[in-house]
């Protein structure tokens, strides 16, 4: 029998043959279905590019794939919707997000999809209520003009979980 060694980085023939059966599994799967997964994959591409100029600066692709997963998972029909949102973008070639919210009325269902991806992005939860999801709390693109000056409270259930959120105010013609 050999001695065990004392480095942590050892590899063990248990552990090769373990990740040898993971790396097949993977590949075996990746081979049954492999126009899914590429298609999955260059969705998740173009989310996070999207998300991106949408957020007006480079997005973590692990927290991309994150919220784009949440997204899908909590939106009604968010993979059309923002498939939708896409081929716009697509045509469009804005160069800034101003530029696509002049060219986008409020009720038009990509100017919405933009919006809740910018206010996952922000905030750092996609859902409302009961059913909102959790993706980043200290990674919050709402913290970013504080970091460094403020520290980002550590505890809680996430943005804005200390108070309910307030009412749209319902504004009339001629109160202004």
């Amino acid at each position: 029998m050999s001695e065990p060694t004392s480095s942590p980085l050892s590899l063990s023939r248990r552990r090769l043959l373990q990740g040898m059966a993971v790396l097949s599994l993977s590949a075996l799967t990746a081979s049954l279905l492999p126009q899914q997964a590429s298609a999955g994959a260059q969705e998740s591409m173009a989310f996070q590019q999207i998300a991106a100029f949408l957020v007006g600066r480079p997005v973590s692709p692990v927290l991309s794939a994150r919220y784009f997963a949440a997204l899908n998972r909590r939106v009604a029909n968010f993979s059309a919707r923002f498939s939708s949102l896409a081929r716009y973008l697509d045509t469009q070639r804005f160069s800034h997000i101003d530029d696509l919210a002049r060219t986008l009325a409020v009720q038009d269902p990509r100017r919405q999809t933009a919006s809740l991806i910018v206010a996952a992005w922000y905030t750092g939860v996609v859902g409302e209520g009961a059913d909102r999801e959790l993706i980043a709390y200290a990674d919050a693109m709402m913290y970013l003009p504080t970091r460094g000056v403020l520290v980002i409270p550590t505890y809680g259930g996430g943005p804005d979980s200390w108070g309910s959120k307030p009412d749209d105010p319902q504004i009339t013609k001629g109160e202004e």
